[in-house]
């Protein structure tokens, strides 16, 4: 059977989003978020935005069925589900289950082999999660070490391209894709966390956790009320784009006040601010159902990560950008400064404790 191409899901998929916008699950604090990141029509810095972004939705291009069979098919995806993911369904994430069945190859297991990419203290904060998706294009060549056996997929971008049939989207679109393909399935699987590493992460092997702080990690991502996603690599664009127009600025731009709640994280606790990079982050299950929504009005890192409140940040970051615009070296300089200007607070006790007034440096 042939999968539908982007062109022709498109309509399905708008009439599908709009009789079920009202039945997603989102975060409570998240309802300004959805209407701003909606509502972005000019760039938020000077770096040039994916101009599709404006024009096409992701999803929208991407992920329904267009027979009767897939559309039975749909249905019976939804009713094997569990009962809460049941509840949590919509049309949309029906045809999107839809439509990968169709791709088997969206999915494989990797080979494991030990990593000369990611860090002891990158791979076990990892094995926290759930389960981990890798995102990959070229996943012959992807591995996961052995502390992630038995819970890694990878997600093959070329693999659902080819199922597509349809190859005229652009990287950010595509890659956006693949994110909702690895959210779409873990909610489907009851996940209650789950990690999402690009194929283009890599460590910081100078950052190394202690006892107490691999502690606080696992008791914040075990906590479901203390956050929505929790990012192991981060681009504070907002802080790039002030120090771009000013090399003096040392005000921390507008949303972006991150309070410490360990020695090794700290929290944005509003939507909107313009932190990028996709490349690694963990993502809570009462977060998934708005993700899925979000990715199809936007790109992946700029618009849809950014409008998240409870934005749990890894300070100083782990995991860092390969195939970027600028080094790593100047990621891990941009991250700092982003710490000493934004970062507030002393180091809580996850689900309790007060914050103090001193700012917490990287």
């Amino acid at each position: 059977m042939r999968a539908a191409s982007r062109a022709e899901t498109i309509a399905l998929l708008g009439d599908a989003d709009a009789s079920s916008r009202g039945a997603l699950a989102r975060p409570e604090e998240s309802d300004d978020a959805v209407a701003r990141a909606g509502s972005r029509d000019a760039p938020r810095s000077a770096s040039p935005a994916p101009t599709s972004a404006r024009r096409r939705s992701p999803l929208a291009l991407i992920l329904a069925a267009a027979s009767v069979a897939l559309a039975v098919l749909a249905a019976v995806l939804a009713g094997a589900a569990s009962p809460a993911n049941a509840r949590a369904s919509t049309t949309t994430d029906a045809a999107l289950g839809a439509a990968l069945n169709a791709c088997p190859k969206a999915f494989a297991t990797p080979a494991e082999a030990p990593s000369d990419r990611h860090s002891y203290t990158f791979q076990k904060l990892v094995s926290f999660a759930d389960f981990v998706y890798l995102l990959c294009v070229d996943c012959e060549r992807i591995t996961a070490p052995a502390a992630w056996r038995g819970k890694v997929r990878l997600v093959d971008g070329r693999a659902i391209d080819d199922c597509m049939a349809d190859h005229d989207l652009d990287h950010w679109h595509r890659a956006t894709f693949s994110h909702a393909v690895a959210v779409a399935d873990a909610r489907q699987r009851g996940f209650a966390k789950v990690a999402v590493i690009e194929d283009d992460s890599r460590s910081d092997f100078t950052v190394v956790y202690g006892d107490a702080e691999y502690a606080a990690f696992s008791a914040l991502v075990n906590d479901p009320d203390e956050w929505n996603f929790v990012r192991l690599g981060w681009r504070p664009f907002a802080v790039e784009g002030a120090a771009a127009a000013d090399p003096n600025a040392a005000a921390c731009p507008e949303k972006c006040g991150c309070d410490r709640t360990s020695a090794k994280t700290c929290e944005v606790m509003e939507g909107g601010c313009d932190v990028r990079s996709s490349d690694a982050y963990f993502i809570n299950r009462r977060a998934y159902n708005d993700y899925v929504h979000r990715l199809q009005q936007g790109v992946v890192d700029y618009d849809v990560l950014p409008s998240f409140p409870r934005m749990h940040l890894a300070s100083p970051m782990l995991s860092y950008q390969e195939k970027l615009d600028i080094t790593m070296d100047a990621q891990r300089d941009l991250s700092q400064k982003f710490t000493r200007v934004c970062g507030r607070g002393v180091a809580k006790t996850v689900g309790g404790g007060g914050t103090g007034a001193k700012s917490v440096a990287a």
